[in-house]
């Protein structure tokens, strides 16, 4: 018999918080749990730190594995968790105490497949936190329920999603922040469907796990308290120039990791993410400005993506308005000029600004 939850704990260079983020679930007030430390070839003291927890708590186990970035380390710890329900805890981040016992407690009572919180963010180091709330209840019964109310939260914005934005609804109110630490997962359904992160997306690869998970699920329920705190650290991965380039890059992957679960649905996914289509597009345009990429790789990413028959079909279809008119213009010149001619126009604009290419270091994605 194995523990009732499985805690899973990427780490990658995070000895300055890693003790606090295991401490953190070792003070839970639900007593039936492993904690899963993942040290994904950190390169400073974080595994001899680890091995230290783990040999004065005997919940704590410790895998060493080389680097494969956050989503190898998070499949690293899926590959030998025991628990009946996963949690997910980055490295430099922490729960609070009743966070498994209310988990776990929800998930027991409602049969649920999944339970969503809500989350307390810090940012760079302020004293106070704001929380980030559910945009909508979860409360789902049935899959057809999960399809219609919680997948197009995840997978990306539709031309629907376009057309409120125009309205005046904010463009994000439509999306729930994707992260699987706010999350409970039932493993044997993980097991099931073998549901794992994909490796190659540096990007939104929580959002389409939770995409792929829930397509498997039948009922999902959310709890209401911040839980889960999540801290923002000056210099972070997400601010790193390094990480842009690699967003650039994977544009085309995250392309077609939609793609592919769409096809394996049958085509029913493809318009909840047909403006995401263009909007990824239009903003590699943008990152001319500072991603530290030469002209020739640049302008072959840019025409693989644009030559895709989708997002060839997506930019047709893109509803245009004069409430956005820099975003109007930048389509109308996409359909008009070709994708290659904008690639060569905004790579001369932002030729005085743009940073010289350097080689992209191994960072944590």
């Amino acid at each position: 018999m194995g523990p009732t939850a499985s805690v899973i704990i990427p780490c990658w260079n995070v000895e300055k918080w890693v003790e606090d983020a295991v401490h953190s679930v070792l003070r839970s007030t639900f007593p039936d749990f492993e904690v899963i430390a993942v040290d994904d070839g950190s390169t400073d003291g974080t595994g001899a730190i680890l091995e230290r927890l783990a040999a004065t708590d005997a919940r704590v186990r410790v895998v060493h594995q080389a680097n494969r970035g956050l989503s190898g380390a998070r499949n690293g710890g899926l590959d030998v968790a025991r628990g009946e329900y996963v949690f997910f805890l980055d490295g430099d981040d922490t729960f609070e105490p009743e966070f498994l016992s209310l988990g776990v407690g929800e998930m027991s009572a409602t049969g649920a497949d999944l339970c969503i919180f809500p989350i307390r963010i810090t940012e760079f180091g302020a004293l106070e936190s704001r929380e980030e709330p559910l945009h909508a209840d979860y409360h789902c019964d049935t899959p057809a329920d999960i399809r219609a109310r919680f997948i197009p939260r995840y997978i990306g914005f539709s031309m629907k999603h376009v057309r409120r934005w125009y309205g005046g609804t904010p463009l994000f109110d439509n999306r729930e922040l994707g992260s699987v630490c706010r999350c409970v997962y039932r493993r044997a359904l993980i097991e099931r469907y073998h549901v794992r992160f994909d490796e190659s997306i540096v990007l939104y690869e929580d959002a389409l796990f939770n995409c792929d998970y829930l397509l498997r699920a039948q009922k999902t329920t959310c709890r209401p308290e911040p839980v889960y705190n999540y801290v923002l650290h000056k210099g972070g991965l997400i601010a790193n120039r390094s990480r842009v380039l690699r967003v650039f890059r994977n544009k085309v992957t995250l392309l077609r990791t939609r793609q592919a679960l769409n096809a394996r649905e049958g085509g029913a996914l493809g318009h909840l993410y047909a403006a995401s289509c263009v909007l990824a597009l239009l903003e590699m345009f943008a990152l001319l400005r500072t991603v530290p990429i030469g002209w020739s790789e640049g302008r072959r990413i840019v025409h693989e993506y644009a030559a895709d028959p989708e997002v060839r079909a997506a930019l047709r279809a893109f509803p245009l308005s004069w409430r956005k008119p820099a975003l109007a213009l930048a389509v109308l010149a996409v359909r008009i000029l070709g994708a290659g001619c904008v690639y060569a126009l905004a790579w001369t604009l932002f030729a005085p600004f743009r940073r010289r290419p350097r080689p992209d270091r191994d960072i944590q994605s």
